[in-house]
């Protein structure tokens, strides 16, 4: 992510620096796994950020990704869909440092 006048924005261009070994940092970083998906949290961005972000993971590399409620006065988090957790751990698996496997759980 990036910043302008201190406050973190998502970029228009980050395709095309969204490798699978930044995806597997990011993940390793602010994911987690949650029940059959994963989630991973960035809660100071805003919806319409949020929503880009899934349609750019979707865009890229087909995963189904929605935006989930964070708690209240949490912000939001980005959810992986069960569905597309298989597709996403083969993405990152390869990057992901061993300690940190069981984030991906099963997959």
């Amino acid at each position: 992510m990036f910043y302008i006048e201190n406050k973190k924005i998502i970029p228009c261009n980050l395709g095309e620096y969204l490798t699978p070994l930044a995806l597997a940092i990011w993940y390793m970083d602010d994911g987690s796994k949650l029940g059959k998906g994963g989630k991973i949290a960035k809660n100071s961005f805003t919806l319409k950020e949020l929503d880009f972000l899934c349609k750019l993971l979707k865009d890229k590399y087909d995963l189904e990704v929605s935006v989930h409620s964070g708690g209240k006065g949490k912000g939001h988090t980005l959810y992986i869909k069960s569905t597309s957790m298989k597709k996403f751990s083969l993405i990152v698996k390869s990057y992901i440092l061993p300690s940190l496997l069981y984030k991906l759980g099963n997959y």
